[in-house]
């Protein structure tokens, strides 16, 4: 363990959410989940599975799915982070054209390349495979949280310095406070968040998609974007691991309020609440939400990934302002069509 285990709500941030926004009439919410979970133990193959449903909500109150969809990578984590397997329904045709892709750093330009229409689809499906990438970086936090992880800062014995991400985020800024912890102990804050309260309504139970358990040491990602006719948008998105006596604990979380025009699919408001991380210097990205007005969201994918960049922002947060690339194909699902409930 390390001397930064009690530190578990940083300044600037807020204590974990519970339940869900209320869904709104002439509304329609997509929920996901990503499972990363490594069945045969820390040494066997990494399987990152996800499941995701749109949900429309009529004027009337009414309510049905209007989109599901599932996904499951099979990563070999220890010979190189390859794909070993994948499978998907609906079935992208060429899918199997990531076989054998790294699954960190360059699946999405795999996925691209291997299903070209995919990524501006704004299916679910494409989503779950879209978190492949980032859900192999946090699967990090579990080997963190039981110690198999020891990094240095500056020179390792023999010369070989070691390969830490410095300045890429706010959290892995340079002389912040996640250098200074893996210089004292060897080891980055990942893993050590508060306990999470449950995300369930019990006077809604549409208002998350089903989910199964999940076992001890394993992570889940979750994922809740609300769009009302109105284009008032709500995210929610969470990062959790599951301690060894079956705890629930949030490694990352933001909230996300945005105000699009449905016309023309401009961002006119955005803010973003940092909710716990790794970090104290963290929570300071939560500002780059503000460069996303005046933005088209059809285009945040690739404005995000080429331009969100440095020490004012936050992958995870990024991943956030990604997913709002998806909003017009939410739309039109549930919104889009007088024949939708």
């Amino acid at each position: 363990m390390t001397t930064y285990d009690d530190r578990r709500l940083w300044p600037g941030t807020v204590p974990p959410v519970a339940g869900a926004p209320v869904r709104r009439s002439g509304s329609v919410r997509r929920t996901s989940n990503v499972d990363l979970v490594r069945p045969d133990g820390f040494g066997g193959p990494l399987v990152i599975s996800g499941r995701g449903r749109d949900l429309a909500t009529g004027a009337d109150g009414e309510a049905g799915a209007v989109e599901e969809g599932w996904a499951e990578v099979v990563v070999d984590y220890a010979g190189g982070r390859l794909v070993s397997a994948v499978r998907a329904d609906p079935w992208p045709d060429g899918l199997d054209g990531v076989i054998g892709a790294r699954a960190g750093s360059g699946f999405r330009r795999a996925l691209a390349e291997a299903v070209p229409g995919l990524p501006a689809s704004g299916s679910i499906v494409h989503q779950l495979l879209d978190e492949v990438s980032p859900g192999t970086l946090i699967s990090g936090s579990a080997l963190a949280r039981e110690g198999l992880i020891q990094l240095a800062v500056g020179p390792t014995v023999g010369g070989r310095a070691p390969q830490i991400p410095t300045d890429i985020c706010a959290g892995w800024q340079a002389g912040g406070a996640m250098h200074d912890a893996i210089a004292e102990t060897g080891v980055p804050l990942l893993g050590w968040g508060p306990p999470a309260p449950s995300l369930t309504v019990a006077d809604d139970p549409l208002a998350w998609h089903p989910m199964d358990d999940l076992s001890p040491m394993s992570m889940r990602r979750r994922r809740l974007i609300d769009i009302g006719a109105d284009g008032e948008v709500e995210v929610r998105y969470r990062d959790s691991y599951w301690e060894h006596d079956g705890t629930e604990t949030v490694v990352h979380e933001y909230g996300l309020r945005a105000t699009v025009d449905v016309e023309t699919w401009v961002v006119l408001a955005a803010s973003a609440v940092p909710g716990p991380l790794p970090a104290p210097e963290c929570p300071g990205a939560a500002a780059s939400a503000g460069r996303l007005v005046g933005q088209r969201v059809g285009g945040l994918r690739e404005e995000v990934r080429d331009t969100f960049t440095g020490t004012t922002t936050c992958t995870h947060l990024n991943d956030v302002f990604r997913s709002l690339a998806d909003l017009p194909h939410i739309w039109d699902l549930g919104l889009g069509h007088e024949d939708r409930p």
